[in-house]
């Protein structure tokens, strides 16, 4: 994980300044701001994929951006899958969702997505098969999980961000 806090994607997404109180609010627990970064750049940027692609990764955390409902969230992730997938296919497959979605693999990896964010509880050991029969490795696979974890995390963070921001 990076061990610098310069840049700092909650700061960003949420629109606190540097210098600002929420700024100084979240550097009082430097380790909290640290490791979110180092998750992100983990998670979306890892050394090895496992088989699940940087593109991939986007596109699966703008599809939980659009379940959210969170603007900020998707378009932040629409950006980042621009930089990634030139033919911007990933992303009208990440907006349209897994039933408009003509590859196996990716519709398996959206429709679990989709049943994560959405409702967490359904999920069952047969999705996880799915997504092995579909060629993720293990490795993929858990890493699609912490994906799908930490966009919903950072989506709570933003929110209460959002909601300190507005009692200034």
């Amino acid at each position: 994980m990076s061990e610098q806090t310069d840049h700092d994607v909650i700061d960003e997404l949420a629109g606190i300044a540097p210098g600002s109180r929420l700024a100084a609010l979240r550097r009082q627990r430097p380790d909290v701001v640290r490791h979110l970064q180092g998750s992100d750049e983990v998670i979306f940027a890892p050394r090895d994929d496992g088989g699940l692609s940087r593109a991939e990764r986007a596109a699966a955390a703008l599809r939980i951006a659009i379940l959210l409902g969170d603007e900020v969230l998707q378009d932040h992730y629409a950006s980042r899958l621009a930089e990634l997938d030139a033919s911007d296919t990933l992303r009208r497959t990440a907006e349209a969702g897994p039933r408009a979605v003509t590859d196996p693999r990716w519709a398996v990896i959206l429709a679990h997505v989709d049943r994560v964010t959405s409702d967490p509880s359904s999920a069952r050991k047969q999705h996880l098969d799915e997504l092995a029969e579909m060629g993720l490795t293990p490795h993929a696979i858990v890493s699609l999980s912490q994906l799908i974890a930490f966009v919903n995390f950072q989506a709570r963070v933003l929110a209460g961000l959002r909601a300190l921001e507005g009692t200034q």
